[in-house]
């Protein structure tokens, strides 16, 4: 099919499902691979790309050492140089795309949602105070940002097509959030449900579902006390029990929500009236500890309904991630890292270049999740996978939407500090195992082009790809390089490697004192063009070096500022900190933290638990998903701690 044909939100005289017309691919190796050839080539893409990452680390820093042991300084130099101005561009997007990110939330989060939706969608200037005083179905309620309220019952289903055409208003979405949870605290499940109340349509349009491990003790106690405290205050609140042991399913998340989803579309086609190809139904997903951003709803709406069908049913919408949540408690090393996690994401985000994953909790059509089956019960990395998934099964043509009205979520906390620390080392340690991702891109892109079958198909599907394929390298190596071979670029060349290069300027000068391997050039067998080359090479290496450095320590205290934009939603009284509550004191603590500790938090959240990961891949791409610490989160005798 053509890309740029327009896909139809309903079944008409026997059309093709739209599920077929979103994902036309079905990524199954039996059928697609099915010559001898095929295979062995699937087989050599999965052996390469498994044992890559450990070779990069690992084998990039042996070559490295080994350069200078046998005075290679050329091929030294020029990798460093590369590397350190590769580096500098990752913090130069870290420092400008990362105030860029803010401005869109401060500017965002003052939306009026439905006005904009009355004159970008329905071409109407008027206010919505005049628009309800001459709509009769759609009254307003509240005040600041106003969207319509409606009767507790939802339409029929098959009125919005059958009397407007299939056309969808902004009365007519059903937005179900599946929230999987694990031995997750009441009181952190209720703080998610009362953020979702505030979504001004939530007795009407707003439904949830809870994605309960069976084999937590106290799951079905929790699922009827949630359902008996909130009966009323949603369209529906339904749950489901994971069952434990199932054939293929690794204990996580991913698994967790690939049964939910399954237990939650049989609900929606055999008790709420609604089949998979309904339009109308979008599919929310969100950690237990998420408090979503009150208009978040709103937003969503707008740009769902403001896309055309084949941006709406091929776009998922996410919200910037912020793990500020309990951020007065947590320690130094945890604060750095939750600081340029966050940072990071909101960069990428507001990156226009940037190929936008889906990280945490994310937004996509009901449609599009059925296109492709779901969630897959046997990875772990489910939000890198469940993007990877739909852009590869669309042939590409998935993609990533941000909506800048910030999430709130904790980061790992327990009741000491180094009790936290290591509860978030348990997390980086999950999250790196996200690496496993370059592998099923690689070998599904494999199998995809073999089932596209025509080359120019095939190749523009490679080429779609790419740019997903790259991120998911880029973020892995230069997080998994990040504590170390800075370091040690500076150490190679400043120490071991001194007799070959020249500071620039000294270059400039006759005097043979100046620069000594100039002067001894001919002893040692270098020629002069050779030590020239040498010096410019370190001479942009050191530079990028330390802007790049420079740039870190900035965007660690665009943290300061980041903080005071959602400063209303932090747990504990954050004004009564005399350093936070002043946005200047709180840069500069922040700054000091970034300088003086931010290397400790790079190599334990970041670089060494890729190394660790690069490892385990070699050996096996299924992971149990630890779950990390949180107070109140007690194990419950005999408990792995997996989700």
């Amino acid at each position: 099919m053509d890309s740029t044909e327009t896909i139809r939100p309903l079944v008409e005289n026997g059309e093709a499902s739209p599920t077929r017309v979103v994902a036309p691919l079905t990524l199954l190796p039996q059928e697609a691979l099915d010559t001898y050839l095929k295979r062995i080539g699937y087989h050599v893409v999965e052996k390469v790309m498994r044992v890559l990452p450990f070779f990069t680390f690992y084998g990039g820093t042996l070559a490295l050492i080994t350069c200078v042991i046998l005075r290679y300084r050329w091929g030294v130099l020029m990798s460093m140089m590369l590397y350190s101005c590769f580096m500098f561009m990752s913090a130069a997007e870290l420092v400008v795309c990362g105030a860029w990110g803010m401005l869109m939330v401060w500017m965002t989060v003052r939306n009026d949602w439905y006005a904009m939706y009355l004159k970008d969608v329905l071409g109407d200037d008027r206010s919505p105070k005049v628009r309800r005083n001459e709509s009769a179905g759609s009254p307003l309620a509240g005040s600041g940002n106003e969207s319509p309220t409606l009767d507790r019952t939802m339409p029929p289903p098959t009125r919005v097509w059958a009397e407007n055409n299939g056309e969808i208003g902004w009365n007519d979405l059903l937005h179900v959030v599946m929230i999987p949870t694990y031995k997750t605290p009441m009181d952190c499940l209720r703080m998610a449900l009362h953020a979702l109340m505030k979504y001004s349509l939530c007795r009407t349009n707003l439904a949830v579902c809870f994605a309960f491990e069976e084999r937590e003790q106290d799951a079905h106690e929790k699922a009827e006390q949630i359902k008996q405290e909130y009966a009323g205050e949603f369209a529906f609140v339904t749950a489901a029990f994971h069952p434990p042991n199932l054939p293929g399913h690794v204990p996580g998340k991913s698994s967790n929500e690939c049964w939910a989803f399954q237990e939650l579309a049989k609900e929606l086609r055999t008790q709420r009236g609604f089949d998979p190809e309904d339009p109308r139904v979008v599919i929310t997903v969100i950690d237990d500890d998420s408090e979503l951003h009150e208009n978040y709803f709103e937003g969503l709406t707008y740009h769902y309904l403001k896309a055309s069908d084949e941006e709406r049913y091929m776009t998922m919408f996410q919200p910037p991630i912020v793990h500020f949540k309990n951020f007065l408690t947590q320690p130094i090393l945890v604060r750095n890292a939750s600081l340029f996690t966050s940072l990071h994401e909101l960069a990428c985000l507001a990156n226009p270049v940037d190929c936008h994953v889906a990280f945490s909790s994310y937004s996509l059509s009901f449609i599009l999740a059925n296109a492709v089956q779901g969630w897959d019960p046997d990875f772990i990395s489910e939000d890198w996978h469940m993007t990877a998934k739909t852009k590869l099964m669309t042939e590409g043509r998935a993609r990533v939407k941000p909506i800048f009205l910030p999430l709130m979520n904790y980061a790992p906390e327990e009741d000491d500090a180094w009790s936290t620390v290591m509860s978030r080392w348990t997390q980086a340690k999950r999250h790196a195992l996200g690496i496993s991702e370059i592998v099923y891109v690689a070998t599904k892109m494999y199998i995809g082009m073999c089932e596209c079958g025509d080359f120019w198909r095939g190749a523009t599907f490679v080429y779609r790809m790419l740019p997903l394929f790259g991120k998911f390298i880029a973020v892995h190596f230069v997080v998994g390089t990040l504590a170390f071979w800075p370091p040690l670029s500076h150490i190679l060349i400043n120490f071991y490697m001194w007799h070959s290069w020249c500071y620039i300027e000294d270059l400039q000068k006759t005097c043979s004192e100046c620069c000594v391997p100039m002067a001894a050039a001919t002893e040692v067998g270098i020629g002069e063009e050779r030590i020239i080359l040498n010096s410019w090479m370190v001479y942009f290496q050191e530079r990028a070096n330390a802007c790049f450095g420079l740039g870190l320590v900035i965007a660690g205290s665009w943290g300061a500022f980041y903080f005071h934009l959602v400063a209303d939603r932090v747990e504990g009284d954050w004004y009564g900190d005399w350093v936070v509550r002043n946005p200047i004191f709180l840069w500069i603590r922040t700054t000091l933290e970034v300088s003086v500790l931010g290397w400790f938090s790079s190599a334990a959240f970041g670089s060494v638990p890729e190394w660790v990961a690069a490892a385990r891949i070699m050996f096996t791409l299924q992971f149990h998903h630890v779950v990390a610490g949180m107070v109140g989160r007690k194990e419950d005798g005999g408990g792995d701690g997996s989700l």
